[in-house]
């Protein structure tokens, strides 16, 4: 899992997107939720990849992958793309090496986090997501968008 040393780290322009489609408030809450659980889906990668389980590898491996995109570490979406690649052609990957090169690149993700303020804030274990969606609107407000009025 070689060449991803061009590829940025951390990369605002996608969590920008979530933000400008959901609300900031959402989109904090989607980087701080990714971040946080970063070791366990990792550790569902090593697993799976411990108990031959190649299936299960690579749905963790896609898992990881499309939330790494969305919150625009394109470093560790890169990684997981070759890694996907190997699973899917059958190839042998010892859970070491894999752990080696998935814990190097979440370690570099979680220091760039930290310096663009991305770190994860606490909140209470099970509060969703969803309670940090877009706000609503009244229905005023509504009635002057759509008039053309905002």
């Amino acid at each position: 899992m070689t060449g991803t040393e061009d590829t940025p780290v951390l990369d605002a322009g996608p969590l920008q997107v979530l933000a400008n489609e959901v609300g900031p408030a959402f989109a904090e809450a989607f980087m701080d939720d990714y971040l946080q659980m970063l070791p366990e889906r990792a550790s569902n990668i090593l697993r799976a990849l411990a108990g031959g389980d190649p299936r299960m590898a690579a749905d963790a491996v896609v898992s990881l992958r499309a939330t790494s995109a969305m919150a625009g570490a394109l470093r560790l979406e890169r990684c997981c793309k070759e890694l996907e690649s190997r699973i899917r052609r059958g190839q042998r990957l010892e859970p070491d090496a894999v752990r080696a090169v998935l814990y190097a690149n979440i370690r570099l993700l979680v220091r760039e986090a930290g310096r663009q303020g991305h770190l994860p804030q606490s909140r209470p274990r099970g509060q969703e997501l969803k309670q940090h969606g877009p706000k609503q609107q009244d229905p005023e407000q509504q009635d002057s968008q759509r008039n053309g009025l905002n």
